[in-house]
């Protein structure tokens, strides 16, 4: 582990004493007994990149108030976990997917060189194409970054239809709301192919229970409380339609709100990390109100790196490109059944650890992974 990026003593002993303050709080949350427990299942949650001085510091912790006051004291809590890769969204992605340090083109054109762990529960397992599940906000994350699994553009589906309307394609001349939803709907019917929806299976193109999995997810985002404006509200709608309809084994979703920091507007950023604050405890809070999830699920929770730092020659918080602490060292929260109590973990773990340790408590091995099993998360399989 590279020691550049240790965090100093005296911020690692402020951010623990908060955690720990946090945790102390509310206790140790009651572990379901092994007794008739149900089959493993695993929500991996990727944010874009947000610094811990936004997030996890002290100066941070108003932007993360579920995270911090509502998740923390039940969670299994990594504060230093480095990406040692090329930090750009689908490398890193892939990266924790397939727990091996992948270098192809950031924009996904080229398929990850390893196994994913989606590949390897369908190998091992021989789970189900339902079983496995990619739903995600960012343009640059392909349908080749989730390969041997459902893969969903969720925002994609959304610029598809705007840009149909806009270029004169559709019948549909203004972007009011509900000829927008009629829009999405065809698309949905009939072109979805254009929108990166990539399924292993052609028969489950067509079902027609899938579709209308996304069609009502559709619906609440145009029509409900929340219709406003976000990609990544759209994204939450949609998985929690395939989790409610679909109930796959392993359900990975990317947040990317908070990449409206390449424009330079640091109050959207904020904005775009207390919007996936709200997200992951409303997503938390979903799981627990499914029988099929609740006591039985992993989730887990990780940015795929965190930000410049400002004042550097790339504008800061605009970008992701430095070899720096900022940049390369994150965070990563447990909850749910991996977690046999809360705590926090000093010691500096990597993206490329999650991919094999989640297998492993799938009885999933990840043969070519160069990661390395967290024992806290495959102690008590």
């Amino acid at each position: 582990m590279d020691a550049r990026f240790a965090i100093p003593a005296g911020r690692r002993t402020l951010l623990r004493a908060a955690l720990l303050t946090a945790v102390e709080r509310l206790g140790a949350v009651p572990r379901p007994s092994s007794a008739g427990r149900p089959a493993e299942r695993a929500v991996l949650v990727t944010i874009g990149g947000v610094r811990r001085r936004e997030t996890f510091s002290a100066g941070g912790l108003d932007n993360i108030p579920r995270l911090h006051g509502d998740l923390l004291p039940r969670a299994l809590f990594y504060e230093q976990v480095i990406n040692e890769g090329v930090t750009s969204h689908f490398n890193t992605i892939t990266s924790i997917l397939t727990g091996t340090w992948q270098h192809l083109d950031d924009w996904g054109r080229d398929p990850p060189q390893q196994p994913n762990l989606l590949q390897y529960l369908r190998s091992q397992r021989g789970l189900e194409p339902a079983d496995t599940w990619v739903v995600t906000s960012n343009k640059a994350v392909t349908s080749h970054v989730g390969a041997g699994g459902n893969v969903i553009l969720s925002k994609q589906l959304l610029v598809e239809a705007v840009e149909r309307i806009i270029m004169g394609y559709s019948r549909r001349r203004r972007l009011e709301r509900e000829l927008l939803l009629e829009e999405l709907t065809e698309v949905m019917q009939q072109d979805y192919e254009r929108i990166g929806w990539d399924v292993p299976s052609p028969a489950a193109t067509m079902d027609p229970e899938l579709k209308q999995t996304f069609l009502t997810a559709l619906a609440n985002f145009m029509r409900g409380p929340d219709s406003a404006s976000s990609g990544d509200e759209l994204t939450f709608l949609v998985a929690s339609e395939v989790l409610r309809r679909v109930a796959p084994v392993l359900l990975v979703i990317n947040f990317s709100d908070v990449e409206v920091a390449h424009s330079g507007v640091y109050s959207a950023h904020l904005a775009g990390i207390r919007r996936n604050d709200a997200l992951c405890f409303r997503l938390w809070n979903l799981l627990e109100s499914l029988p099929g999830y609740r006591g039985a699920t992993t989730l887990v929770i990780v940015p795929e790196f965190g930000r410049d730092p400002d004042g550097s020659s790339t504008n800061g918080f605009f970008n992701h490109r430095t070899d720096t602490e900022e940049n390369r060292v994150t965070w990563m929260m447990v909850l749910g059944r991996a977690v046999s109590k809360p705590a926090v973990v000093e010691r500096m773990v990597r993206h490329i650890d999650v991919a094999p340790s989640l297998g492993a408590r799938f009885g999933v091995r990840c043969t070519r992974s160069t990661g390395e099993l967290l024992p806290e998360l495959v102690e008590a399989v």
